[in-house]
């Protein structure tokens, strides 16, 4: 990794470095950056390092996985000018999204992964007087229905390793019949093609993965509403939702 230019010779202000580890992460890509390097790079010790990785995560704009390596978050995206890729995936989706909207009037989610999590971009919500109001915080993979149809879309070493960092991301352990049920959630989605989740709260949720260029899952899309009002018509909606999630992923190719 090359020296970033512009760095200083100690003069240079926390902000100015805290910019340039942005930079390092950032630059680093689907391999990450540990303190080490940064602190390589920033000729700083391994503590002030980290507190400037520290500062950067608690901001939302990196994250670290299992192995403590550093990656950028799709936040960092939010600050760049609009342009086609997973970054901008809010923009991109956002019109057909009002479509899938305008059709069935119920509320939908996107979300993109954020190592064991999803954080979520944008919502919309229905317009009629009966509502869900789910939050738009972020949520170990295995907890939500967007991260279980994420699960359902990759291969099995790949699904190990998200399942990880969920569950590290998460507050509790699971327990087998959890780790069952799980399991079974999972497998219903890849037969299917649209994946959910039970929480016992009386809402019924419509989730399906969107993928990249390389066909791997980097976010889904979640309708949702109360069980009532979308199970009577729960495949004329997955179906729908199914649709939508491919003309998305198709603009991320």
């Amino acid at each position: 990794m090359e020296r970033p230019p512009g760095l200083g010779d100690g003069r240079s202000s926390s902000l100015r470095r805290g910019l340039v580890a942005l930079e390092l992460v950032a630059q680093s890509g689907k391999d990450g950056v540990t303190v080490t390097e940064v602190a390589a790079q920033l000729a700083l010790d391994k503590s002030s390092s980290s507190r400037i990785l520290a500062t950067l995560r608690e901001a939302g704009y990196v994250r670290q996985d299992v192995n403590r390596r550093y990656f950028s978050t799709p936040r960092l995206g939010k600050l760049a000018h609009r342009r086609p890729g997973v970054l901008d995936l809010a923009g991109l989706a956002r019109a057909r999204l009002e479509q899938l909207h305008d059709q069935h009037d119920e509320a939908i989610h996107l979300a993109v992964v954020n190592g064991g999590e999803m954080l979520f971009l944008d919502y919309l919500q229905t317009s009629k007087a009966v509502r869900t109001e789910i939050p738009m915080t972020p949520r170990p993979i295995h907890e939500v229905a967007v991260g279980i149809a994420v699960l359902a879309a990759v291969e099995h070493v790949e699904r190990a390793q998200l399942l990880r960092e969920s569950l590290a991301a998460g507050q509790d352990r699971l327990t087998p019949a959890q780790r069952k049920e799980l399991s079974r959630q999972i497998e219903l989605a890849q037969q299917r093609g649209w994946a959910s989740i039970e929480h016992g709260d009386d809402v019924t949720r419509v989730a399906v993965a969107l993928t990249d260029g390389d066909h791997n899952p980097v976010g889904g899309i979640c309708l949702s509403g109360p069980s009532y009002r979308i199970d009577p018509v729960v495949e004329e909606l997955a179906g729908s939702t199914v649709a939508a999630a491919a003309e998305i992923s198709a603009t991320l190719r």
